[in-house]
């Protein structure tokens, strides 16, 4: 029923990843229009509706509900025992892809999402954790998206950044030293379609609104 694997998997180079903290069908949905593949963390298969089949159930295997079911439909179990990691880590580790949006990571325990988030900094790769309000991602270096005027734009720091520069936010940032128990950048606002926003090093995530789930994903 399940196999341990140590080498990463092949997948298309957009995956749609679920977790256990659940998601809306209609986020679902979204996610799938604009991936090739579908992953779930353990028991984050727990919430796919009879017909949506995932490639891959990866983790602990401790959460998900009927894995054979699972198997019969084609699923592929993979269980990894290790305890030093969250199923999201051991999910990221695995998927070969160049981008993933992960859903069910967000709305319900914080320190999960807490977690999630530390993973996002640490591994530096496309990865949008979309909830019912939020979309949050690991900021590159040189970043620049347009959205309708007076989006969300929320930054906040998991390590003290500086020289960070922007155009288009309706408060500014720069000479700001932004640090997670100093300076955060929470609640900006976007005062033009085009902004773009610039730092040294990493460790910067940006938080928008969902609805523009879309838009990030093509443009990223």
């Amino acid at each position: 029923m399940s196999k341990k694997m140590e080498k990463r998997i092949d997948l298309g180079d957009d995956v749609t990843l679920v977790g256990g903290a659940g998601f809306s069908q209609t986020l679902l949905s979204k996610s799938l229009a604009l991936t090739n593949d579908l992953v779930a963390a353990d028991g984050g298969a727990n919430f796919l509706p009879m017909h949506t089949v995932p490639k891959y159930i990866i983790g602990d295997l401790d959460s998900i509900r009927s894995p054979d079911k699972w198997v019969g439909k084609g699923s592929e179990l993979i269980k990894i025992e290790d305890q030093e990691s969250t199923d999201f880590d051991k999910c990221i580790s695995l998927i070969n892809s160049k981008k993933i949006i992960a859903l069910g990571f967000m709305d319900e325990r914080q320190d999960h999402f807490l977690a999630v988030c530390s993973s996002l900094v640490r591994c530096n790769r496309r990865i949008f954790v979309v909830g019912k309000r939020d979309i949050i991602f690991h900021l590159p270096n040189e970043f620049t998206i347009k959205l309708p005027i007076n989006s969300r734009v929320s930054l906040f720091p998991f390590k003290e950044i500086k020289a960070v520069e922007s155009v288009g936010l309706k408060y500014p940032v720069e000479s700001i030293i932004f640090s997670p128990v100093g300076t955060i950048g929470t609640s900006n606002v976007s005062t033009r379609e085009n902004i773009s926003i610039s730092y040294d090093g990493s460790g910067m995530l940006g938080i928008f609104s969902s609805r523009h789930l879309d838009i990030f994903y093509n443009s990223m």
